[in-house]
């Protein structure tokens, strides 16, 4: 199956290249936070796969933002959601409580990534039980849904391009293109209105990088980081924005047909499903243990 999906991105290798190119912002200040963690450089590629890198998407099942996280595994992890600010739609917040997600879901499967990745997509719970009624820990012998065994295989066929390229003929792009995501942590009052009035930015502009203002100010929110370029670049989006009064959108994932994009089952069973596991006393790896690398 891997196999398969390497071939199936090399068919898509002119999309995939350009998209790698103008997406390589957030890329980068993801990887920073997944180095930061010692995770594997392959979670910084997760939102290529579950969004495309865009972050104002939000699915039929209710999955929002880059890293596509449900509203419950969002609030498990600390993510404000409210009528006036939804942080799953936060490239900060977001990849802030996916990567914490995805650490413990890697200690709960006993240190087996195909099989945290799994549980990303399809919820531990799912994962968890067809663990326990095949006897096996091995991903490919688990009675899954389609799309959580192509999800985890686009993940590790994506790996094989981005490590031997030339093995592949894939040509990588430059990865220093485009100004670095700048952020500022601790905005006045949560109010992207006053950052964009301080900055000289339109609301427009502010809220393409920041679409988890519901409005222009969040109530009730004490953690909202404000990303933003220092160049006159914009996020890539899936649709052309208009100028005029600030107004928070989103566009259907599925709308998009995005050919590196598959339909996710998340969400829809979080439990540990029976699965009886030693305590971790350390379930994010805080001991900074190293983390292998994704075969």
């Amino acid at each position: 199956m891997v196999q398969e999906q390497t071939q199936f991105l090399l068919k898509q290798q002119d999309y995939l290249q350009r998209r790698l190119s103008q997406v390589q912002p957030m890329i980068r200040w993801v990887a920073q936070q997944v180095e930061a963690r010692q995770l594997p450089p392959l979670l910084s590629f997760v939102p290529l796969i579950e969004s495309s890198y865009r972050l104002e998407v939000v699915s039929h099942a209710g999955a929002a933002g880059p890293w596509q996280l449900m509203p419950q595994t969002a609030s498990r992890f600390g993510v404000p959601i409210n009528s006036s600010f939804d942080g799953r739609y936060s490239l900060p917040l977001a990849t802030e409580a996916a990567l914490t997600y995805l650490a413990w879901l890697y200690q709960l499967f006993d240190r087996d990534w195909p099989l945290a990745l799994a549980a990303y997509n399809a919820g531990e719970g799912r994962v968890a039980k067809a663990i326990l009624a095949a006897n096996s820990r091995n991903l490919w012998d688990l009675a899954l849904p389609e799309e959580t065994r192509f999800y985890v295989a686009r993940l590790l066929a994506l790996s094989r391009l981005l490590q031997n390229p030339d093995r592949y003929s894939f040509m990588l792009p430059p990865w220093r293109q485009g100004a670095d995501l700048q952020l500022e942590s601790e905005p006045q009052g949560c109010s992207l209105l006053a950052w964009a009035l301080e900055k000289g930015v339109s609301m427009n502009d502010a809220s393409r990088w920041n679409p988890a203002w519901r409005l222009p100010q969040a109530q009730g929110v004490s953690r909202c980081p404000i990303a933003y370029s220092t160049s006159d670049g914009h996020p890539p989006s899936g649709h052309q924005a208009t100028r005029g009064p600030f107004i928070a959108s989103t566009i259907s994932l599925e709308s998009l047909h995005d050919p590196l994009l598959l339909q996710a089952s998340k969400g829809l069973d979080l439990g540990q499903g029976g699965l009886r596991l030693e305590k971790v006393p350390d379930p994010l790896g805080l001991d900074r243990r190293p983390v292998p690398l994704l075969p």
